[in-house]
């Protein structure tokens, strides 16, 4: 006699949760209830990650979009503050992707990227170009700019579907003052290389998670 033993997929579990949100939230709400607080935290040095997962055609893409336009909403009004201009913090966005194992600055004509770890086993993106950002605008338009640059592919589950893992980076940075004989035409990579990383908010969007069983994918690359 053959006997098998479900019982731990029987079992009842019970999870508990921060909060719930249903399909009828907006996406003010999922802002309000996830990033919101979390943005005052960034001006005392901490890194902070918010992140999609979820099969193929779940909402994780539409639901991200608007989020880290929001946050620098949020981040720009706090750099406007008198305490914040005094010490010369300044807001850096970077955009990049991990497709195939490999990444990709969605920023720059998606030029290939490194990933080491520094002396202090900080994971560095080498190569990685930051843009100084002053207002929200500027911030849609790179947002917009890398997510065309995004891998898509077909599957069974979804006709345009995020193959890559990408990442959004809002970085506050506090600069030194450069006396007038000191100055230089430092660039936009060079003056971000110098500044001290007050804070930073990651947006991640996954690729779809999805079993295999589920989709058709139409090349060897999606899968």
């Amino acid at each position: 006699m053959l006997v098998v033993d479900l019982t731990a997929y029987v079992d009842k579990h019970e999870f508990c949760f921060d909060a719930v949100l249903d399909e009828q939230v907006t996406n003010d709400e999922v802002y309000r209830a996830t990033v919101e607080p979390i943005i005052p935290t960034i001006f005392e040095r901490t890194k902070a990650t918010c992140f999609a997962y979820g099969q193929t055609g779940s909402g994780k893409t539409y639901t991200m979009q608007p989020l880290p336009l929001r946050a620098a909403e949020d981040l720009v009004r706090q750099l406007h503050q008198p305490v914040y201009r005094s010490q010369k913090y300044k807001l850096w966005l970077s955009y990049f992707e991990i497709y195939g194992g490999k990444l990709y600055d969605l920023l720059s004509d998606r030029r290939k990227l490194c990933m080491r770890e520094d002396g202090r086993q900080q994971v560095c993106i080498v190569g990685l170009q930051e843009f100084e950002v002053f207002d929200v605008q500027i911030v849609k338009e790179f947002i917009e700019k890398g997510s065309a640059s995004r891998s898509t592919g077909s599957t069974g589950a979804n006709e345009e579907s995020s193959r890559s893992h990408a990442i959004l980076q809002l970085v506050v940075k506090k600069h030194n003052e450069v006396k007038e004989g000191k100055r230089n035409t430092n660039t936009d990579g060079n003056e971000a290389r110098n500044g001290k990383v007050v804070g930073k908010i990651s947006f991640i969007d996954l690729a779809g998670s999805e079993r295999g069983a589920d989709t058709t994918d139409n090349d060897r690359q999606t899968r």
